[in-house]
């Protein structure tokens, strides 16, 4: 065998036998001591407690913002109910009375007032009455067939639009200057 064969072949048995010997050491030393596996069952403790106390203050941030949306809902509703309602005739009164006038009242008479269940009235109709479901609302109807009269202000403008190869300066010629305004760094 050539000398550079026998170095690879050792080579190659002497590290095979380091890597046995670094594995035993390995295996054998390379073990946690207690107090590195008392803070690791530490840390875990701090990890799952941490997990509990975030569920719970999720829990409470959740009913917090219920809570909030019902009184919410709650302040709305009574608004809404409240806003329909009267005022007292006594506020009325002294409101009109710090303006200077008096309160005019209003009475409805008993002839004006409608009951919903008396229905005597459509029973003395002698004839039925036949409704047409298409009523007129009140607009002329044109006959769809029949084309619209165009806008020739419109069509107009567009054509000046489609043939001008520039845009004018002054979109809107009509339209008056701006006035120029002195600047005031060039005073100062």
């Amino acid at each position: 065998m050539e000398p550079l064969v026998q170095w690879l072949l050792g080579g190659f048995v002497l590290s095979l036998l380091f890597i046995g010997v670094a594995r035993w050491f390995w295996t054998r030393y390379d073990k946690p001591s207690e107090e590195a596996i008392e803070w690791q069952k530490v840390q875990a403790e701090k990890r799952k407690e941490r997990k509990v106390w975030e569920s719970v203050e999720m829990q409470m941030r959740r009913e917090a913002e219920e809570a909030e949306q019902k009184a919410t809902f709650e302040q709305k509703r009574i608004k809404a109910a409240s806003s329909g309602t009267t005022p007292d005739a006594k506020v009325v009164a002294k409101a009109f009375e710090s303006l200077g006038s008096s309160p005019k009242a209003t009475s409805v008479e008993e002839s004006e007032v409608i009951d919903l269940e008396d229905d005597s009235d459509v029973h003395a109709v002698e004839e039925l009455v036949e409704v047409r479901q298409d009523a007129w609302d009140g607009e002329e109807q044109s006959d769809p067939a029949e084309p619209e009269e165009p806008d020739w202000e419109l069509v107009e403008r567009l054509k000046r639009i489609a043939e001008a190869d520039e845009l004018e300066e002054k979109p809107h010629p009509e339209l008056p200057d701006a006035p120029v305004l002195p600047n005031l760094s060039e005073e100062e």
